[in-house]
């Protein structure tokens, strides 16, 4: 194996091995993307239970 990684040869249309690898990178990214999103739409959710009062359910202003 040589020291350099050769992008051309890793994602190489014309070969097996290289559209596999494509599938490989295209599912990886769309994984990364759906986690990202998924922790981003749970940190907003906290942010916006910390504006309620928990025990009135009334929205608390920022002084």
């Amino acid at each position: 194996m040589s020291d350099q990684f050769n992008f051309n040869d890793a994602f190489n249309s014309q070969t097996m091995r290289g559209r596999a690898n494509v599938a490989k990178a295209t599912w990886a990214s769309m994984g990364l993307v759906y986690a990202l999103v998924k922790l981003h739409r749970r940190n907003s959710k906290r942010r916006e239970a910390q504006l309620y009062c928990k025990g009135c359910q009334q929205a608390m202003l920022h002084a």
